[in-house]
């Protein structure tokens, strides 16, 4: 009979989560979901939440029900069932007929103390992995996947991992039933950590978990960071060059040194004489920082949830429209000097252009209207190079025109005038070049390459 207590897979990002859950997956008595993210949301709006079709969204959201084959359409009668997440657990576990079941998620680092206040009686495995590991695996992830090329992922990273083992032995004193899993072991001793953590759960050991290739990995997302889980093989990724600049390497040096101590009872490491705690300031600033950066992705989770869904719908594909690349390979996820080495003539020509019609401007009638000629550094970046530098031209073409009125007439020089002008040149032009980037991208799909 199927446990009524709910499993939670943790670490932060690209630590081996994902791993570990298509391991545990391997057990027949093990059903984890991957990555469905129902507690990734602001918990004052949670009972607000659950009263409406919040299955649904979540489909919507991220393809939760149909990755993991609960549903084949949007009409399924399985969603009229579901109304708390453990019946979406229980769904999952009875389809494969598994003895316990539950979640794997990233995004519970700092959720810990919540979901113990929900399931008191929960199963909770604890992944740790050295943090120069996980955000070397960060950034290379980052030259694929839009979601770890953001600003602010190492931010992100240690704020989770911060949460994850301050709220890990909070909850553990409270008597939550928590399980810390070292990465090395999963990779390394495999058979040892498999054993572990199904006596934990209180099911049989299975010889298919240490045998990753024939894991199901339906449910998980097809994207370029996952191809080495999907070898079937496990062992720790090789990279062929340092990604970590040394600045911030001894930054995490610091970091593993701090949370290696607040898990001493387990991790047991070396005494390291020399290793200094992060400074008071990196420390504030880095948890401020991710705790804000972690609060705004779950206040954008939430227009998924209350908005009207027709609008998202259209949200949904003016942005693969205008910014996912058509052809399926990333256009936009190189680093900005990479940019600017390859395409320097276009950037600086540009750049003279712009020059030019703000040479113009200036000795013009400030009534006159140049937006015209500032779109023309603008569109030929978007066509030539892409959005993100054009975005760039934006700016400045937004800025600057206002500023030359606010000089040239005194019935410019009204705050509310200066900001509408500027706010009006900015939404008609980046609108403009989105829809050029797309052109753009569409002609890399039919072979005509710009460079």
């Amino acid at each position: 009979m199927m446990s009524a207590n709910p499993v939670f897979v943790v670490g932060v990002f690209r630590s081996g989560t994902s791993l570990l859950c298509s391991i545990l997956n391997q057990n027949p008595h093990i059903a984890l979901m991957y990555e469905c993210d129902v507690w990734n949301f602001p918990r004052p709006l949670l009972n607000a939440r659950f009263r409406f079709n919040w299955a649904e969204r979540i489909e919507f959201f991220n393809q939760a029900l149909s990755r993991h084959q609960l549903v084949t359409d949007e009409h399924s009668e399985l969603l009229k069932e579901i109304r708390q997440p453990v019946d979406l657990y229980r769904a999952f576990g009875e389809r494969k007929g598994a003895l316990v079941s539950g979640e794997k998620s990233p995004f519970y680092c700092d959720r810990l103390r919540q979901l113990h206040e929900r399931y008191p009686a929960a199963f909770f495995i604890i992944v740790w992995r050295d943090p120069f590991e996980v955000y070397r695996s960060v950034l290379k992830a980052g030259q694929t996947s839009r979601f770890f090329g953001k600003p602010g992922m190492l931010s992100r990273m240690i704020y989770h991992q911060e949460q994850a083992i301050r709220q890990g032995r909070a909850i553990a004193l409270a008597g939550a039933r928590v399980l810390r899993v070292d990465y090395a072991d999963i990779v390394e001793r495999t058979e040892k950590s498999c054993r572990e953590i199904t006596a934990f759960l209180g099911v049989d050991f299975d010889e298919r978990m240490l045998h990753l290739n024939t894991a199901d990995l339906s449910a998980i997302y097809k994207a370029p960071h996952h191809a080495y889980l999907r070898r079937g093989i496990i062992e720790r990724q090789t990279y062929e060059s340092e990604l970590v600049p040394p600045g911030v390497a001894k930054k995490l040096e610091r970091y593993r040194c701090h949370w290696e101590a607040l898990q001493a009872d387990w991790l047991k490491p070396k005494a390291n004489g020399s290793a200094l705690p992060p400074a008071p300031v990196e420390y504030v600033y880095h948890n401020f920082m991710g705790r804000a950066l972690t609060g705004y992705d779950s206040l954008v989770r939430a227009g998924f949830e209350f908005l009207p869904v027709a609008w998202l719908r259209v949200y949904r594909l003016l942005k693969n429209w205008m910014v996912n690349p058509p052809s399926g390979l990333l256009d936009e996820k190189t680093s900005i000097v990479r940019d600017f080495r390859k395409h320097r003539l276009t950037i600086m020509t540009s750049i003279a252009i712009l020059e030019l019609v703000i040479f113009v401007h200036l000795r013009s009638n400030p009534h006159l209207m140049f937006i015209l000629f500032y779109a023309i550094p603008c569109v030929l970046v978007a066509l030539v190079v892409n959005a993100r530098w054009a975005t760039l031209f934006v700016l400045a073409a937004s800025i600057v025109p206002p500023i030359i009125q606010y000089d040239g007439d005194s019935d410019y020089r009204a705050t509310f005038v200066v900001v509408w002008n500027l706010l009006n040149r900015f939404i008609l032009l980046e609108v403009f070049i989105l829809m050029l980037s797309r052109i753009r991208m569409d002609f890399k799909k039919t072979g005509f390459h710009v460079k």
